[in-house]
């Protein structure tokens, strides 16, 4: 009895134990049921526990060691072969919010992103974060349920990485020259149609200018752009700071005209 639980919403209650201890007096082998309640007890609380560790275990961070803290020697679709072998992430990952910092000469004061993944369970999510002063990859985990909205309108991680070994990334920053840089992508598909801009299509190793005649197009992109200036904005109710990205520069891959 003392296993019996009564379940509201999603909490469950030990109601076979507060029976016993309210209503039950029993006058024969009292040890004996009152151990079996007890044993009750200790199984439901169990239930409660057990699913909060094997959270915990799952979602604890994992490391994996870098190849090379600069930005132009990563192999990228090696390091994202080992993250997805250390952690067994579905090789059919998407990825979403890339986001790297670093200097003229390539070494990395940032580097992040993030992944998810399709399971039977519903969805996975995956931060990726560079650590510059050990020289790792930390890998958060995390089960979000069955819906992810943008999902099917972002990029397969293998694709983007593939992308970045062939461009190379020291050739995306080549035109920026700046002692800061930064490569985002936030790994959705999207319509582009901006005329005064700086814009380029890449193709395997190649990379090359994207004129306003072939807009609108569709497709993935990646911005490089140099310091990221600071700008104070007057508003209504007082001002806002907001980072401006200097020399902007925008790559796509995987695009397809709009009619």
């Amino acid at each position: 009895m003392g296993a019996f639980t009564f379940r509201l919403n999603e909490y469950a209650l030990p109601v076979g134990f507060v029976v016993f201890l309210l209503f039950f007096r029993p006058v024969k082998n009292i040890k004996t049921k009152q151990n079996s309640a007890y044993l009750g007890l200790a199984f439901y609380l169990l239930q409660l526990i057990i699913p909060a560790v094997e959270e915990y275990i799952y979602e604890y961070p994992r490391e994996v060691a870098a190849s090379s803290s600069n930005m132009y020697e990563v192999p990228f679709t090696h390091e994202w072969t080992a993250i997805r072998d250390r952690i067994e992430i579905d090789p059919r990952a998407h990825l979403e919010d890339f986001h790297a910092e670093y200097q003229k000469d390539g070494e990395i004061d940032r580097l992040s992103y993030k992944l998810v993944s399709r399971s039977a369970e519903g969805f996975i999510h995956y931060r990726i974060e560079y650590s510059p002063e050990t020289k790792a990859y930390s890998i958060h985990r995390k089960k979000v349920g069955n819906e992810w909205g943008q999902f099917d309108r972002t990029v397969l991680a293998t694709r983007f990485f593939e992308v970045l070994d062939q461009a190379e990334v020291k050739q995306l920053s080549a035109k920026n020259g700046d002692e800061e840089n930064y490569l985002i992508s936030d790994g959705e598909m999207t319509s582009y149609a901006v005329k005064k801009s700086q814009k380029y299509r890449i193709q395997g190793n190649e990379i090359k200018e994207l004129t306003n005649d072939e807009l609108p197009i569709i497709g993935y992109s990646i911005t490089t752009c140099g310091r990221a200036e600071m700008k104070t904005v007057a508003e209504s109710s007082g001002s806002a700071t907001s980072h401006a990205c200097e020399r902007q520069i925008d790559y796509f891959f995987d695009i397809d005209p709009i009619e």
